[in-house]
C-alpha cells in the first residue's frame, strides 16, 4: 500500500486561531486526517512552532507551515509506503535544526500523526496498536485522567493565578467508572458554583472560569463536592494543581507575581505547597516552580520525596536532554509529555520510553488550543502512561478524548473474551 497524496491546510483551533491540518492518501483511496494543538502556555524550551507574521489573522496564520509540507515534505514521502517512524526520522534530518525551525514542529507533527494513522490502516491495526508495537510493549493499559475542572492563570479571564485545578479518580475500577464519577463530580460542582453566584462560563481547557476569594478557595469547593458526592470517604478523588510559575515569575526582581499583587520567593511558594498538602488532598504539582529554576526543583523534591507527583511540563518541554537534566538533579517524579512540544510523534515516544525506564510518571497531555483530534487518546494507551490530561468534562474537543479512551476500553475488553 503506497501514498498517493498528502496535503496540508489551515484550520482554526478551539480557541478560534490558525492550526494546521493533513490528511494522506493512499492507493485504495483511504484518506487519513490529523490536525495539530496549540499552546497559549508555551515554554522558552520548545521546538517552534511556525507562523506566518504579519496582518493577517493577527500574525497568527500557518499557511508557512502548509507550504512547507505541500511543497517540501510531501514530495520526499508520495509514492512510498507508510513508515511512520522512518517519516518521522528523515523530517527530523530534512530540518537539521535543534528546534524544529527550518520545518517547524506543528508542520512535521501534521505530517508525522497522520503518517502514524496511514500505517496503522496499512497493518489493518488500532492506532493505540500500532504505537505499543513500535513501543515494544507486549500489553497496554489505559491511563488515568487528571481533569482540569476550574481553569485560572491565562486559561481564563478570572482572578485565579493558578492555572488548573484537577481531579483525579485514583481509585476508580475502570475508565468508564472514572468518568461516570467525573462526570457526576462536575456537575456537582456546577451547582455549587452557581448556588453561590459564581460563574459557570468555561475556561480554555473546559473547566470553570470562576473569581475566587484566595487560590484556595477552589479547593474548598472540591472538598465540598467530594464529600456532598460521598467521594472523600471512599477515597476515590484526589486534587491536583498546574500552576504553570513560569507564567508568574518575574525574571527582574526574582519573584512570582500572583493576580492580586502578592508576591512570593521560591521558598514561599514551596511553603504555600506545604500548607495545601496538610489541608487538602494533594496528589500532584505541575510547574510548581519556573522553567529554569532546577535548584528550586531539586528543593521541591527533598521537601515532598514520593509523596506527591512533583510534575515537570515547562521545566522539559518533554525533551531528552532535559528530562536528563531533571534526573540527574532528582528534580521531579514525573513529566508530562505534549508532541507539539518536540514535532514528531517517535520523538515523542523516546521520551516517554526515557521516562518510564528511569520511574519517572508520565503524563499525556492536550494543548489549550485543541483540536478533535483524539490522537493522545491512543497514544497514552500505546505508552500505557500513568496519566492524560484532556481538559474538563466539556466541549467537545475535550470529551472526545474521553470518548475515545472509552471505545478503546471496549475494544481491550472484547479482545479479552
Amino acid at each position: 500500500m503506497k501514498i498517493t497524496h498528502i496535503q496540508a491546510f489551515e484550520i482554526f483551533d478551539s480557541r478560534g486561531l490558525p492550526t494546521i491540518a493533513c490528511k494522506i492518501t493512499l492507493d485504495d483511496g483511504m484518506i487519513v486526517r490529523s490536525s495539530v494543538p496549540v499552546g497559549l502556555s508555551v515554554g522558552h524550551h520548545e521546538a517552534l512552532e511556525l507562523r506566518d507574521g504579519g496582518q493577517r489573522l493577527m500574525g497568527k496564520g500557518v499557511q508557512k507551515a502548509v507550504e512547507i509540507v505541500n511543497t517540501i515534505i510531501a514530495p520526499v514521502f508520495v509514492g512510498k509506503e507508510p513508515n511512520s517512524v522512518q517519516v518521522d526520522l528523515d523530517m527530523i534530518q530534512m530540518d537539521g535544526s535543534e528546534n524544529k525551525s527550518l520545518l517547524g514542529a506543528n508542520s512535521m507533527l501534521a505530517v508525522s500523526m497522520a503518517m502514524y494513522r496511514a500505517h496503522a490502516y496499512a497493518e489493518n491495526m488500532e492506532l493505540f496498536e500500532l504505537i505499543a508495537m513500535l513501543y515494544g510493549a507486549d500489553t497496554v493499559s489505559l491511563p488515568i485522567p487528571m481533569v482540569n475542572v476550574i481553569n485560572g492563570g491565562v486559561h481564563a479571564a478570572s482572578n485565579l493565578s493558578v492555572q488548573e485545578y484537577l481531579v483525579v479518580p485514583y481509585g476508580a475500577q475502570n475508565f468508564r467508572s472514572a468518568m461516570e464519577y467525573l462526570v457526576q463530580l462536575f456537575n456537582v460542582l456546577k451547582q455549587m458554583l452557581v448556588a453561590n453566584g459564581k460563574s459557570v462560563a468555561l475556561g480554555d481547557e473546559g473547566g470553570f472560569a470562576a473569581s475566587f476569594s484566595s487560590d484556595t478557595e477552589p479547593l474548598d469547593f472540591l472538598m465540598d463536592v467530594f464529600e456532598q458526592s460521598n467521594f472523600l470517604n471512599n477515597s476515590l478523588f484526589a486534587v491536583g494543581l498546574d500552576v504553570a510559575a513560569s507564567q508568574l515569575y518575574d525574571p527582574k526582581i526574582r519573584l512570582y507575581k500572583f493576580k492580586d499583587n502578592d508576591l512570593k520567593t521560591t521558598e514561599q511558594m514551596i511553603d504555600w505547597y506545604v500548607q495545601c498538602s496538610k489541608n487538602y488532598p494533594l496528589y500532584s504539582i505541575e510547574d510548581g516552580l519556573h522553567e529554569d529554576d532546577w535548584q528550586g526543583w531539586s528543593t521541591m523534591m527533598k521537601t515532598f520525596g514520593d509523596s506527591i507527583q512533583v510534575v515537570g511540563d515547562d521545566l522539559f518541554a518533554s525533551h531528552p536532554e532535559r528530562i536528563v537534566e531533571g534526573i540527574e538533579q532528582e528534580a521531579a517524579n514525573a513529566v508530562v509529555i505534549k508532541p507539539n512540544q518536540l514535532g514528531t510523534i517517535t520523538e515523542s515516544l523516546q521520551s516517554l520510553k526515557l521516562c518510564q525506564e528511569q520511574g519517572l510518571t508520565t503524563i499525556v497531555s492536550h494543548r489549550s488550543g485543541e483540536t478533535c483530534d483524539t490522537f493522545i487518546a491512543d497514544l497514552a494507551v500505546g505508552s500505557s502512561a500513568t496519566h492524560i490530561k484532556t481538559g474538563g468534562c466539556a466541549r467537545g474537543e475535550r470529551v472526545a478524548k474521553y470518548n475515545r479512551l472509552l471505545e478503546i476500553e471496549e475494544i481491550l475488553l472484547q479482545q479479552e473474551e
